[in-house]
């Protein structure tokens, strides 16, 4: 006679094993997004971003005057209280708010939306990784404030100098247009918080392999005719001093950034 089959309760049937992957799929949902998941993600990013721009635009419209004032004051260190400036546009003095609101929101938010952006690829990076780009937002952060001091400290009124007074022909009355001294201002404090990101730019590529410190130190004349050429081309002013305003820092942060190199290939 042929055998009974004997059935298992549900009690009694064993469910599947579950590997550790698995379990882990809930708190590593981000690595598991689907494409339209990201774009969602990455539209969240972009609106905090101009949120945190938009309130501090609205707050800068609000300080306009008094940001007038501050963006201003080498402009009147260098040629008196009294000078003056010259409106040739006829929406000028309206559009120098609107400029000013919006590029002191810009530098303020610059942050912001590094850390937002982070926020939204580190999931995806191992804990080594995402702790490595923490890091480097705060450095980026704090390079690019140090450069935007350097050229209010010292860079900007040295450069006005020169074209105001040093260089400038006694029989020519000095007085600028609104817009082009805005242009110049906020170009040259741009262009100097920007370049101050060389060290970050050679430490990620460094991190990443492509950058050896060896092939830096055996290039070293290479390098430094090209901060030469580099600092040639975005210093605001054809002469030798602007130059070297923009120069000798960059030369700083790229010895800096051999030492920082040197630290990460040890580990």
């Amino acid at each position: 006679m042929p055998s009974k089959k004997k059935r298992l309760s549900t009690s009694e049937m064993k469910s599947p094993s579950i590997s550790a992957s698995e379990e882990s799929l809930p708190h590593d949902r981000e690595k598991f997004m689907t494409l339209g998941e990201h774009l969602e993600e990455l539209r969240s990013v972009l609106i905090r971003s101009i949120l945190v721009f938009t309130v501090f635009f609205v707050v800068a419209l609000y300080f306009g005057e008094e940001l007038h004032k501050i963006v201003i004051k080498p402009y009147k260190n260098i040629l008196g209280e009294s000078a003056t400036f010259y409106q040739i546009k006829l929406m000028a003095p309206f559009m120098v708010y609107l400029r000013t609101g919006f590029m002191v929101s810009i530098l303020i938010t610059f942050p912001f939306a590094l850390a937002f952006l982070w926020g939204f690829v580190s999931p995806a990076l191992e804990p080594r990784a995402a702790r490595l780009g923490k890091a480097l937002i705060a450095f980026s952060t704090v390079l690019f404030w140090l450069g935007v001091w350097l050229c209010w400290a010292q860079a900007f009124e040295s450069f006005l100098k020169i074209f105001l007074v040093t260089v400038r022909p006694l029989d020519i009355e000095t007085k600028l247009p609104i817009d082009e001294y805005y242009d110049v201002f906020f170009n040259m404090h741009l262009i100097f918080g920007l370049s101050f990101q060389l060290p970050v730019i050679m430490v990620l590529l460094a991190a990443v392999g492509i950058l050896k410190l060896s092939f830096l130190l055996k290039h070293w004349r290479e390098a430094f005719i090209g901060i030469a050429f580099a600092a040639a081309v975005l210093s605001p002013g054809p002469d030798v001093i602007s130059m070297l305003m923009l120069f000798v820092p960059l030369l700083v942060l790229f010895a800096i950034s051999l030492v920082l190199i040197a630290i990460i290939e040890r580990k």
